[in-house]
């Protein structure tokens, strides 16, 4: 099982473990057994109603119907009262964390995600920064809660911003669906994140892979900790058995995501460097599609940018991927991130993972606090890069916090290695990854600085760099800028 994964489990254990010991609220709210009789009746009653019909799923706890595009889901309102923190909307019955989540589930997360499917609908890609998806992707639900009289309350006003003072804006949730990971006892298995492991949340309030249904923004749980409560202006009754109906923001065949390439390309080389970051945008073509169709027939990227502020983003949330050529000098690509950057929003453009092979665009904008060793955490490698005669090679250090017999403090001391091409970085990173491996080793951040020359081309550095180009690493490109210099070296292991 990937390293992640392992960190994953742990982390919900740990979050499990925490909950535990300060609960302010009740897990079950009163009346909680009654509640679960009465669904359970009601899921045999629906069993034999609906027998045969193909249009119809029922599932404990849920009924979903493929004319209506809807699904109803049999939830109580939790016992966390009028003011109280929340930070999940929805929660499944097994969870430990009812006591932060306003509406308790009787259906499987996972049943909820097959009923969404049933109706018509796919799952989209979850929050997920370790593969550098910084925005959940998917098609947008509103949720509403239907009362024993008959009452329609969008979910939104029951809960509150205490910044505002204000019901939560009307956005709705994207169908992402729980993340799925090795099961523990058979890593062939893959299982329901949210079915299996705490919080087992089916409606989140902040960004997270492990839920059913995100938050159509990226706000962390901190955040929503601090700031989102019950609203006391609408009150329901603890234990009050309600049905949450889920449906399509938009009318069956409208798509609330829009897919949409930025195809970035390299002008005729002059020959020359850039020598400013108007030229190295000067040395760029740029073409913006929805499938086929160009937004910006001119290729420039003034065009590109009015292009994507004109997008109607009161009924479509827009996805950027990037296509780079190889050919584009790192200078231009740096001035361009720049732009990038400020347009990679909420009410901008969400922009995607990078596709296989290529950096993320963020690399260009790098972390410059990462640069002093003694004030950060961990020591990722650092990678200085060098081009002679058309040649690329690099050198290798590889930073370690040492504390000496009878020093007060650690020191600092590397490892350096000359690299040739992307054959000995690799090497070099495997055989760093095994040194850490040892239980007396601090594992290092799966971080990569470079310094690198402004005037290399993206071929050039991501041939080198290949080894390092995953998803699951976070690279910081320092461009026509010396690494700092290398502490005092121990003899080679």
């Amino acid at each position: 099982m990937p390293l992640w994964l392992h960190v994953a489990v742990v982390l919900f254990a740990v979050a499990t473990v925490h909950a535990q010991f300060d609960k302010p609220f009740k897990d079950r709210p009163d009346g909680h057994p009654e509640n679960r009789a009465r669904v359970d009746r009601i899921h045999q009653d629906e069993l034999r109603q609906f027998a045969g019909d193909t249009n119809r799923l029922v599932l404990p706890g849920l009924i979903a119907d493929r004319r209506k595009q809807r699904v109803e889901v049999r939830v109580e309102r939790s016992a966390v009262g009028a003011n109280a923190a929340c930070e999940f909307l929805v929660v499944s019955e097994s969870s430990d964390h009812g006591y932060e989540s306003l509406l308790i589930a009787f259906a499987r997360p996972s049943d909820i995600h097959a009923a969404l499917r049933f109706i018509g609908t796919e799952p989209g890609e979850s929050y997920h920064p370790p593969t550098h998806r910084f925005w959940a992707k998917g098609e947008r639900f509103l949720l509403s809660v239907i009362t024993t009289n008959g009452n329609v309350l969008r979910v939104e006003n029951l809960l509150m911003d205490r910044r505002s003072g204000s019901a939560l804006p009307p956005e709705g949730f994207l169908f992402t669906g729980s993340r799925r990971i090795p099961a523990p006892d058979n890593s062939n298995r893959l299982e329901y994140v949210a079915d299996t492991f705490q919080p087992m949340a089916i409606a989140c309030l902040f960004s997270t892979p492990y839920a059913v249904l995100e938050v159509p923004r990226s706000v962390s749980k901190e955040t929503i900790y601090r700031n989102t409560t019950v609203n006391p202006d609408f009150k329901i009754a603890e234990g009050t058995l309600l049905t949450l109906a889920i449906e399509p923001a938009l009318p069956l065949g409208s798509k609330s995501v829009q897919d949409l390439v930025l195809q970035v390309d390299a002008a005729p080389d002059t020959g020359k460097p850039p020598g400013s970051k108007i030229e190295a945008l000067a040395n760029l073509r740029v073409q913006l599609r929805e499938g086929s169709t160009v937004l910006n027939p001119d290729g420039s990227l003034v065009s590109a940018v009015v292009a994507i502020a004109a997008l109607d983003r009161q009924k479509r949330i827009p996805f950027l991927t990037l296509h780079w050529s190889p050919a584009i000098r790192l200078a231009s690509v740096q001035a361009l991130a720049e732009i990038l950057g400020s347009l990679d929003s909420e009410q901008g453009i969400r922009i995607e993972p990078p596709l296989p092979g290529d950096p993320y665009y963020r690399a260009f904008t790098p972390d410059r606090q990462l640069l002093n060793r003694t004030e950060r955490r961990g020591h990722p490698p650092e990678l200085a890069v060098h081009q002679k005669d058309g040649r690329i090679s690099g050198r290798l250090l590889l930073v370690e916090s040492v504390r000496k017999e009878g020093a007060s403090g650690s020191e600092l001391e590397c490892i350096e290695r000359p690299l040739l091409g992307a054959a000995d970085l690799c090497r070099e990173l495997e055989a760093d990854r095994e040194r850490n491996q040892s239980p007396d080793r601090r594992p290092r951040p799966n971080v990569l600085l470079a310094f690198v020359p402004p005037d290399l081309t993206l071929g050039q550095l991501t041939t080198f760099l290949k080894p390092a180009l995953t998803n699951q690493t976070a690279i910081h490109l320092l461009l026509d800028e010396p690494m700092p210099p290398a502490p005092p070296k121990p003899s080679a292991p």
